[in-house]
This record gives structure tokens, sequence and C-alpha cells, in this order.
């Protein structure tokens, strides 16, 4: 997964909750846009509420990314 298509993926409007899914079999599931920040080799994906931190995965970790209902 490129930068861009992560980045499309968050800026989809109106934006519907994504699960992504790691190579490793682990999920990271975020439910508000404003919750993945898209940098060059990785996604930081803050916490709700954000003081818990955040998680950085890099895209090419990503296996894929699914939209939840």
């Amino acid at each position: 997964m490129t930068s861009e298509d992560m980045k499309s993926e968050l800026d989809k409007f109106p934006f519907r909750s994504l699960r992504i899914h790691l190579v490793s079999g682990k999920t990271v599931d975020v439910t508000r846009p404003d919750q993945g920040v898209v940098l060059q080799n990785s996604v930081m994906i803050m916490a709700d509420p954000v003081l818990d931190g955040y998680d950085l995965v890099s895209l090419r970790n990503i296996e894929r990314v699914e939209r939840l209902e």
C-alpha cells in the first residue's frame, strides 16, 4: 500500500470506519478520519482518546483495508 492509497482511504467522504489488517495478523481500527495521519512510509494511528498514545504502522506491513459498517 502506498501513502497515497492510505490517504485516499482516510479522506473519503462520508468517512466510514476502517479496519487495517497487518501481515502479522493484527488489526487496527480507525473510527474517526482525524485518527490517522499518513507519513512518508507509515501511518500514525492515534488512540481514542488521543492521550492513550498511538500506533505507528509501516505501509508495507498493511495487507488490506476493510471498510466497517
